[in-house]
């Protein structure tokens, strides 16, 4: 337990002296709330069913914090560490393997809800968007999709082949996501094409979820989107397990 805390505590200072990975971590979501809220939010708005572009939009952006996390950061800093030759420099040391993994989850589990939070803590403080009555809910919907998709980032940083790599198809791959999501223009306002095509998104059926739970649905009625969060748990964790490596090839 002293080991898995005070590695908890250096990921975390090691996290908090990187500000571009600090920002995209914990401020780009809730700052994004509040630049698109002050461009975008006119008050009731007809094409989002009289209500204003944050209050259609604000369930949504939770999802970036899991697109940035699971595609970008994750990925990227695990295989920095790898790379650097840190990860097998701990492989060498009396510390227990699973002890390392749980604190790295541990760190950006924690920061990624504070960042959820954090956006839609500015869109009730900015743009008086009423809190949902389903909040606990929601809130333990985004701890299962932050799961789901850090198990993917530590899945995806079993693949790519180098931290060049990582940055350069997780910010493809982050975009794709962070269009899906929702958070920009309402999924339910998009021509059914592309709706269709939405579907095939993770994030998609994230925001799904949320945004259900959001406005008072029965968790019984989404089986859908967090049966899908719970097969990318499975299933990118047991990837994640067989493709770890502690040092490059």
């Amino acid at each position: 337990m002293k080991g898995y805390g005070a590695l908890s505590a250096t990921l975390l200072r090691s996290l908090l002296r990187e500000p571009v990975g600090l920002f995209f971590a914990v401020v780009f979501a809730p700052a994004l709330v509040l630049i698109l809220g002050f461009v975008f939010d006119d008050g009731p708005d007809p094409a989002f069913g009289g209500r204003s572009f944050i209050e259609a939009t604000l369930p949504a952006f939770p999802s970036l914090v899991l697109a940035i996390t699971g595609v970008l950061l994750v990925p990227v800093n695990h295989l920095t560490l790898r790379e650097s030759g840190a990860l097998r420099r701990l492989r060498l040391t009396p510390l227990r393997p699973v002890t390392f993994i749980a604190a790295d989850l541990t760190v950006n589990f924690v920061i990624g809800m504070i960042s959820m939070i954090a956006a839609l803590a500015v869109g009730w403080l900015a743009f008086g968007v009423a809190p949902s009555d389903n909040l606990a809910a929601v809130l333990t919907a985004a701890a299962l999709g932050l799961i789901a998709f850090l198990a993917l980032g530590y899945a995806l940083a079993g693949i790519y082949p180098s931290a060049g790599a990582a940055t350069g198809i997780g910010n493809l791959l982050m975009l794709v996501l962070m269009i899906s999501s929702g958070a920009f223009v309402p999924l339910a306002t998009m021509p059914d094409g592309v709706q269709k095509i939405m579907n095939f998104s993770p994030v998609r059926h994230f925001a799904d979820l949320v945004k259900g739970l959001w406005e008072g649905d029965a968790w019984s009625t989404l089986l859908l989107p967090t049966g899908v969060l719970g097969a990318m748990i499975v299933v990118f964790g047991a990837l994640a397990t067989v493709f770890f490596r502690w040092e490059r090839n």
